[in-house]
């Protein structure tokens, strides 16, 4: 198959200008979506710390705290990762259990090579939402004796938010994966690969115009009933629309829907690709009700909920045909990154399975780390670990603005919310995820066009009172270029520098 894309490598281009989506002729693309009220369960039950996975240390009581700093004393520092792991089956929702194993992984390995800011060591704090109970979780956090969170990855992320960013709690905020524009913005919150910000990555849905252009103009999505996953799928129709598709099958549908009559709309629509940002679990019943139907399709992007070797299992012959693109390195290039190979061989025991938020998880604890060294001044004359504060912390994450966790991801500009252009597609076949674009391992697209902005979506279901302040805004933004090799046959022998 024929590379669509530019294939020099480039280290490093700089001054990407900003790319805003034009919307297609087909006015139902940009019609303005009905965002769907959802009532949450009678009974809060956020969980606070709960068993440690096998193979975890337990969290000890933490002593006072360190010159009145919450959440760090002279010998450790807390760290809390709220996570949606209970309860998202009913929303079609996928478990971001790998979040905290992730951050578990992380701590460890830190702790076993001498600790962070003058040899403290790191404690991990596990909080469930449960979707629903976000900002439940928030408050818990907030009043737990903790400095920072790491690594949290949840559906609903902005709930909540007014309380972690008052001045009684301000919490430094590293999380894998800010879900909503508003987490993004929230001005304590620095992620280290911002794929779903203001600025998206939309090298996927090039690749899929550029190569099945007759698919990609009739292509079809269902967008499951609640608020924040109906504003992220209009926003993939977006750049999608932007990049070449026409969908000429969308509804919102229930997450609990047996799929019976949609498997019938979806056919009747013509669609010839299908595009799923819902739960795994949930694309394998609509493959199956589907049955022979689903060979009409040329393609089906699902995003990166279905790369794990669970889905793979569960999936068994309906999975062939499905397709992943990936912002990190993919595990099967994991001998040609050494920071990949850490967390894989990191995670805390034989039930941990290797996600993508996972890999984002580990690298948001990565750019917690560097946060930390710089705002004690490590490796200067100003080295003070006595100084760390939570004001710190967020003050040095907002001077990184060129990072890209060790080789995990492209390069990111955490600071300003720009995210790598860099990606990789593989495509699921006889039980084994194959790369379709690049097909040279170790090398990902890092075109900067892949780069878009938002233009009729970004402010879609975001609180008026939330101002964007970003790169993508004045339409500069400094990134990769090109095809960028993520690792090389001998970059398992040399540690990534920064």
């Amino acid at each position: 198959m024929a590379e669509p894309h530019h294939r020099t490598r480039v280290a490093i281009a700089r001054r990407v200008a900003a790319i805003a989506v034009v919307c297609s002729a087909l006015i139902a693309a940009c019609a303005s979506p009905e965002i769907p009220v959802v009532t949450a369960p009678a009974t809060p039950q956020p969980t606070a710390t709960p068993s440690p996975t096998p193979g975890a240390e337990a969290v000890t009581p933490t002593p006072a705290p360190f010159d009145d700093e919450p959440g760090v004393t002279a010998e450790s520092i807390r760290i809390g990762v709220i996570a949606d792991v209970e309860g998202t089956e009913a929303l079609g929702a996928e478990s971001q259990i790998g979040a905290w194993e992730a951050v578990q992984a992380w701590a460890s390995t830190v702790n076993a090579d001498g600790g962070i800011a003058g040899g403290r060591m790191v404690e991990v704090v596990l909080i469930d939402s449960q979707v629903f109970r976000h900002a439940e979780a928030i408050d818990l956090a907030c009043q737990s004796d903790i400095f920072a969170l790491v690594g949290s990855a949840a559906l609903d992320d902005s709930d909540g938010l007014e309380q972690l960013v008052d001045p009684a709690c301000h919490l430094p905020d590293f999380p894998a994966v800010a879900t909503t524009v508003e987490r993004l913005r929230s001005g304590v919150t620095t992620v280290s690969n911002p794929i779903a910000g203001e600025l998206w990555n939309a090298g996927w849905a090039r690749y899929h115009a550029d190569t099945t252009p007759s698919a990609a103009r009739a292509a079809g999505t269902l967008l499951f009933e609640f608020p924040s996953a109906v504003v992220a799928g209009e926003r993939t129709i977006e750049v999608a629309t932007g990049a070449g598709f026409e969908f000429v099958h969308r509804r919102q549908v229930s997450p609990q829907t047996d799929f019976v009559d949609e498997a019938a709309r979806l056919v009747e629509s013509g669609a010839r690709s299908l595009v799923w940002r819902n739960s795994s679990t949930r694309l394998i019943d609509l493959l199956r009700e589907l049955g022979r139907d689903a060979d009409a399709f040329r393609f089906i992007d699902c995003g990166q909920a279905c790369y794990s070797r669970h889905w793979v299992a569960d999936a068994g012959r309906l999975g062939d045909g499905v397709s992943v693109w990936l912002p990190t390195v993919p595990f099967e290039d994991a001998e040609l990154n050494r920071e990949l190979l850490r967390y894989l061989l990191s995670l805390p025991g034989p039930d941990a399975v290797p996600t993508v938020v996972g890999v984002q998880a580990w690298a948001s604890g990565l750019l917690f780390e560097r946060a930390v060294e710089l705002a004690v001044g490590a490796g200067t004359e100003a080295y003070d670990p006595s100084s760390i504060s939570r004001a710190s912390v967020i003050a040095a994450a907002a001077t990184i603005t060129e990072w890209d966790a060790n080789g995990l991801h492209g390069v990111t500009n955490p600071a300003e919310r720009i995210p790598s252009p860099c990606f990789t597609i593989l495509t699921l076949s006889g039980g084994t995820w194959q790369r379709t674009h690049p097909t040279e391992r170790g090398v990902a697209d890092c075109d900067p066009d892949n780069l878009v902005a938002l233009q009729f979506t970004e402010e879609l279901g975001v609180a008026a009172d939330v101002e964007p302040e970003t790169a993508a805004d004045t339409g500069t933004a400094d990134s990769l270029g090109g095809d960028e090799n993520l690792g090389g046959d001998d970059a398992v022998d040399e540690v990534p520098q920064e």
